[in-house]
C-alpha cells in the first residue's frame, strides 16, 4: 500500500513538472508572437506612380492611436489640450477654426486632379513631396506652388533606411530640400514631413528604439519643425476603397478641433479620395474652417501646433 501511494505521488509530481514546463514554452512562443507582431517590416514602401503598395505611415497612423504613449506628457497635457479645444469650439465663429489639408506622397498622375479641385473651390493646400519624384515632374511642382500651394520636403527615396544614422536622414533631406529649392528657385522654410510620421517605429529595424526621440531633439535644435497631423483620411489604408469610410475618419477626427492638420495621399490608386475632396472642402467650409497652408503660416499658429502636438511632438520611449 506504500509502495502505491509513493508510486502515486511521484506520479502526480512528475505531470506537474511536465505541465509547469510545457506552460512555460507556450507562454514564451506567445511573448515571442506578440514581439512580431509589433515589429513593422523593415522594407521600404516607396509610394510612385506606378506602385500601390500601402504606405507605412498608414501602419504607424493605427500604432500610434493604439499605443499614444510615445510622446511627453500625453498623461496631463492631452487631457488639458482637448479641454481647451471644447472651450474654444463653443467660440469658434468668433475665433475661427482652421484647417490644413496635406497631402504625402507626389507627385504622381493624381496630382493634376487634385489641383484642380483645389483650384476649382479655390482652396489651396500643402503637398509633402517626395524629392525624387520631384526631380521626374519638376513642372508639376511649379504648378502646384504657382495655384497657391505650398511644397515642402517628405524625404528624397522615402525609403526606411534613412533612419539608419543621422548621416543617411540627413544626406537624404538635405537632397529633398534642395531638389525642390532648385526646381522653385528659392529657399524653403525650415518645415517637413518625416517619412512614417515623427513617432515611427519603422525607425527601429534601422537605428533602433532610441533613433527617433534623439533625432527629433536634434532637428529642433537644428531650427526646424517637422509636421504630423492630427485627421487622417485613412486613405493608405483599406480604407482607400470606400469614399464612406474616409469621410467618416475625417469628419469623426475634425471633431472639438480648432486647428486641424489633415493627412491625405497623392498616390495614383487614390482615385476615390479625389473624388470625396470636393465634399470635404464645401462640409469644412459649412462648418466654418478657414483653409490655411504653410505658405504662410504665422509663429501665432506653428506655437499652437507645438502646443497641440503636431509640430516638433516630443518622443519619449
Amino acid at each position: 500500500m506504500k509502495k502505491l501511494t509513493l508510486v502515486f505521488i511521484i506520479g502526480i509530481f512528475t505531470l506537474s513538472i511536465v505541465w509547469g514546463a510545457l506552460s512555460f514554452f507556450q507562454a514564451e512562443e506567445t511573448l515571442a508572437a506578440v514581439d512580431m507582431e509589433q515589429v513593422i517590416s523593415p522594407e521600404a514602401e516607396i509610394i510612385g506612380d506606378d506602385e500601390e503598395a500601402v504606405d507605412n505611415e498608414e501602419k504607424e497612423i493605427k500604432r500610434e492611436a493604439d499605443n499614444p504613449n510615445d510622446s511627453e506628457e500625453v498623461d496631463t497635457v492631452e487631457d488639458v489640450d482637448l479641454k481647451e479645444e471644447k472651450n474654444q469650439d463653443k467660440n469658434n465663429t468668433a475665433k475661427g477654426k482652421k484647417v490644413f489639408l496635406t497631402f504625402d506622397d507626389g507627385p504622381t498622375s493624381l496630382t493634376p486632379e487634385i489641383l484642380d479641385i483645389l483650384k476649382e473651390h479655390d482652396v489651396q493646400a500643402t503637398f509633402f513631396v517626395i524629392g525624387r519624384l520631384a526631380e521626374k515632374d519638376p513642372d508639376m511642382v511649379k504648378r502646384t506652388y504657382a495655384e497657391g500651394n505650398m511644397i515642402l520636403p517628405h524625404s528624397y527615396t522615402h525609403d526606411y533606411a534613412i533612419y539608419s544614422t543621422f548621416e543617411t536622414f540627413y544626406d537624404d533631406f538635405y537632397r529633398a530640400e534642395e531638389v525642390i529649392q532648385d526646381i522653385l528657385q528659392m529657399r524653403l522654410p525650415p518645415i517637413f514631413r518625416f517619412p512614417g510620421g515623427s513617432s515611427n517605429h519603422s525607425s527601429f529595424a534601422y537605428g533602433g528604439q532610441q533613433f527617433m526621440p534623439e533625432l527629433t531633439k536634434d532637428i529642433i535644435e537644428k531650427g526646424y519643425y517637422y509636421i504630423d497631423w492630427n485627421v487622417s483620411s485613412g486613405d493608405a489604408s483599406p480604407d482607400y476603397k470606400s469614399k464612406e469610410k474616409m469621410l467618416q475618419n475625417i469628419f469623426n477626427g475634425l471633431q472639438n478641433r480648432d486647428v486641424a492638420v489633415v493627412l491625405f495621399h497623392d498616390v495614383a490608386r487614390n482615385t476615390k479620395m479625389a473624388q470625396i475632396l470636393p465634399e470635404v472642402i464645401s462640409r469644412l467650409q459649412n462648418k466654418g474652417y478657414e483653409f490655411r497652408t504653410f505658405k504662410d503660416i504665422t509663429k501665432e499658429e506653428l506655437d499652437r501646433m507645438v502646443q497641440l502636438k503636431i509640430a516638433n511632438k516630443p518622443i519619449v520611449r
